[in-house]
């Protein structure tokens, strides 16, 4: 055998750093990895997604409960206030009907003769854009037979002492 031959069949571990870095491979060496397998994904709980579902059912139903709730109050109160608002509407009937019994010519007419007024002859105006007296004034006179010492009124018009 030649040396050249020798050479090549010497171990790589008897070489030295020079013959190394000539031999050394171009792929990686492998190493001994374990084999991998395909686990299967953890089971979900049934039981989980049922709590969660009837917990969801029970709140779903307390809220409609408690809206029912406040439903309810406000539906008696408005009652409340429409009672109320037909009672004020027959009271404003009422005294609305007052005043315009009061407010008749006859009742006026009664009223101001009870105080002791009479009525003007020959009544008289003020313009008030020019300040001017329109008509003349008169003093209204007692009607005969009447007495305005009883009620206190006079025919001047002045207050009584």
């Amino acid at each position: 055998m030649t040396t050249s031959t020798a050479t090549a069949r010497v171990a790589p571990d008897e070489l030295t750093g020079a013959g190394r870095a000539l031999r050394q491979p171009t792929r990686p060496v492998r190493t001994a990895r374990p084999r991998l397998r395909v686990v299967p994904a953890p089971r979900r709980s049934a039981a989980g997604l049922a709590m969660l579902c009837v917990g969801l059912l029970g709140l779903g139903l307390l809220v409609l409960l408690l809206l029912n709730i406040s439903i309810g109050k406000g539906a008696y109160e408005l009652t409340g206030l429409q009672q109320q608002q037909r009672e004020l509407a027959e009271q404003r009937q009422a005294l609305t009907e007052q005043v315009e019994a009061q407010s008749a010519p006859q009742k006026l007419s009664a009223a101001a003769k009870k105080l002791g007024m009479v009525p003007a002859a020959n009544p008289a105006f003020i313009d008030l854009d020019d300040s001017s007296v329109k008509g003349e004034p008169e003093a209204a006179a007692a009607a005969p037979g009447s007495d305005t010492t009883k009620t206190g009124g006079t025919t001047t018009g002045e207050p009584s002492p």
